[in-house]
């Protein structure tokens, strides 16, 4: 017997019965999911992540060439080459800009916070593309393992149910995180196209030097293309990284259901050791997303840091205009960014410490000894839980976030204190 197909045999539960008291809540769990179905459903036999299919073709659409990934033409992929090949070149010039107006706005405080909170965050944004295409190869295994998992190892009702609320987790916020991005970013361009002298060049989210050869028009949707491409590429590829730790935690918990009932009909030595090998290959998952992912998030949450003190000033000392209500939706944006890697990472830390409470509270004492030490081994593993960090030096949890907004308050009482001695 191969690994996967033991996983056949034992991870099988008993479906728990909908109870009439939860039926109306079931109703509309349903009735959710029948709707998120339709957006790149999601199939366990065929080993289908809709999840990650969507993200990668609202990906596709910023321009970022992630082909492969899901089933796609000739045809797509050629278009998808061919728009990559255009838009990404054009963004990198709009940072270039970006960077060199900072510069020669670095001794003014107002005008220098309104730069570096665009610049940060788009210097960030390529780092995270060029750390996609450099680890690109690792990301297509990942996809493939887990898409091997999941129809291999996803088998009872029980273990189905989990998978297609995870999965409807996973669009709603995917979908959420997107449009609040696609609503703001559009609204800076209607505003920009409205009040063009206002903005253009001189206020948030629009500080940037222009070549002056450019006619005013090219100009203006010049910016404000590139920042509503640049803001919608960034929550595709951090939904990449957060949809993976979302996936292990789903695994956690279907391993977690693995020992409800230990089925007789099977030898429980094998299904023991079918235990610990899926473990194992989420281990392995983990360590290699730990990997691929750590210095992008590492410069994710130290601009992070900066962005939201420096967007908080920026409110503090607005002047009402146009800007300053797009300083709040950025705000909201990098907040629900930051706090999406934290609870992510977090739901995964929490589910796998209940592993080995899992472990002993099955019937081991009916089994021999041979079972009884590789349940020991598995139980020694599980007591390693997997946190997902920054880097290694700060882990993805809620209480990284609450550090986070700490440190964030104390830099802007720093930038009043600047701000204030300057006028």
């Amino acid at each position: 017997m191969t690994f996967f197909t033991q996983c056949r045999v034992v991870s099988a539960t008993t479906y728990k019965r909908i109870l009439p008291d939860e039926s109306q809540a079931h109703c509309e769990m349903e009735r959710l999911r029948e709707l998120t179905q339709r957006i790149r459903p999601s199939d366990v036999d065929e080993g289908r992540i809709g999840s990650i299919e969507l993200n990668v073709w609202l990906a596709q659409l910023t321009g970022l060439p992630l082909s492969g990934l899901k089933p796609e033409t000739k045809a797509e992929s050629i278009r998808i080459l061919v728009v990559s090949g255009v838009v990404l070149p054009l963004l990198f010039c709009y940072v270039v800009l970006e960077i060199y107006d900072l510069v020669l706005n670095w001794d003014n405080v107002d005008i220098m916070t309104q730069n570096v909170v665009m610049t940060l965050t788009h210097v960030g944004y390529w780092f995270k593309v060029l750390n996609t295409f450099y680890y690109y190869e690792d990301i297509r295994r990942i996809v493939f393992t887990l898409k091997h998992l999941t129809r291999t190892c996803v088998l009872s009702p029980g273990q189905r149910e989990t998978f297609h609320q995870v999965e409807v987790e996973n669009k709603v916020v995917c979908l959420f995180y997107f449009c609040l991005v696609v609503f703001s970013s559009t609204l800076a361009m209607v505003m920009l196209l409205i009040v063009p002298d206002n903005l253009a060049g001189k206020r948030f989210p629009y500080r940037v030097h222009m070549p002056h050869f450019l006619p005013p028009i090219v100009q203006y949707l010049y910016m404000g293309l590139s920042i509503i491409w640049i803001s919608c590429g960034i929550p595709t590829i951090d939904n990449v990284n957060m949809l993976f730790m979302n996936q292990i935690c789903m695994h956690l918990k279907i391993l977690n259901m693995a020992f409800d009932v230990l089925q007789r009909q099977v030898d429980p030595n094998i299904w023991m050791v079918s235990i610990v090998k899926y473990h194992s290959v989420l281990i392995n998952l983990r360590q290699r997303l730990e990997q691929i992912y750590r210095l992008p998030v590492l410069f994710q949450f130290v601009s992070s840091l900066l962005v939201v003190a420096m967007t908080a000033f920026q409110a503090i000392v607005g002047d009402g205009s146009g800007s300053s209500v797009l300083i709040y939706f950025l705000f909201g944006g990098v907040m629900c960014q930051i706090f999406l890697y934290c609870w992510f990472g977090n739901e995964v830390f929490e589910q796998s410490k209940t592993l080995s409470t899992s472990a002993f509270g099955c019937n081991w004492h009916e089994f021999d000894a041979q079972f009884k030490r590789t349940l020991l081994i598995f139980m020694i593993n599980a007591d390693r839980p997997f946190l997902f960090t920054a880097g290694g030096f700060m882990g993805l949890t809620l209480t990284s976030f609450a550090n986070i907004l700490g440190k964030s308050y104390s830099i802007v009482t720093v930038l009043r204190h600047m701000y204030g001695r300057a006028h």
